[in-house]
């Protein structure tokens, strides 16, 4: 049962590795082909932190989505090795398969917080117990230790609309590793927030990382959030070129 026992503990666990196997990505615009990506190769390990960089438009969220499996790639394979999925190739995986795998492995963190706003803050936050029929004593307990980690219980009965945008983030942040997924995937976490909400974000970003071990990869204009990651890579020329961070 994916709630039941210590799974909240899933992610400290086990050493996973995501990878880019040869992937070429290109998208067509009328008649013409646009590539945005050619036959890049990279591993990203649990337990690391990296940031992605590069100019608008240079693929840094098709990154992302291909890593989550919202898009895929036009050549080429990505893989994701652990002790409980073993070596899976998002390409050989039902639309089941693939689902149940990144409902357990991989949360991703979008710009916008895209919280249900019919749901209250506590229940957006355990959203994934909810919709696997898995509410439960150890649950919701999880999920107001979480609230009260970023300061935030004292909202779990109130709706979205009454918080602020970096409130709606921390929220979106506790929801996505709720479950305690190898690896968290944000893009563009700040690009909405103020300077102060900004901090917040990538302060708390960086404690469920290390806290958990989670891999945390996170696309981003800011180098200020690329100088706290471990590792750089910055999009360009087709590439995900490795800089030391």
């Amino acid at each position: 049962m994916l709630f039941a026992g210590r799974i909240f503990l899933l992610g400290r666990r086990m050493n996973a590795t995501i990878s880019l196997q040869s992937v070429s990505k290109s998208y067509h615009q009328g008649i013409k082909a646009v590539d945005v990506f050619d036959d890049v190769s990279v591993v990203f390990e649990q337990g690391q932190s990296y940031a992605i960089m590069g100019a608008s438009g240079s693929g840094k969220s098709t990154l992302i989505h291909l890593l989550v499996g919202i898009d895929k790639p036009t050549q080429g394979d990505i893989v994701i090795h652990s002790q409980a999925a073993r070596i899976q190739k998002y390409s050989c995986l039902s639309a089941h398969a693939k689902s149940m795998l990144f409902q357990k492995n991989i949360s991703i963190v979008f710009q916008q917080a895209s919280l249900f706003a019919e749901l209250t803050v506590l229940e957006n936050v355990m959203l994934k117990a909810i919709l696997a029929g898995v509410i439960t004593d150890e649950s919701l307990e999880h999920a107001r230790d979480l609230l009260q980690e970023v300061g935030l219980l004292d909202k779990a009965d109130v709706y979205p609309a009454m918080l602020s945008g970096g409130q709606q983030q921390r929220v979106a942040i506790l929801r996505a590793i709720f479950i305690v997924p190898q690896f968290l995937l944000v893009d563009e976490p700040t690009g909405n927030l103020d300077e102060v909400s900004s901090k917040q974000v990538i302060d708390l970003l960086i404690y469920y990382h290390k806290k958990y071990n989670m891999g945390l990869i996170v696309s981003t204009h800011s180098s200020l959030i690329a100088q706290r990651m471990q590792n750089l890579y910055v999009v360009y020329d087709k590439k995900l070129n490795y800089k030391a961070s």
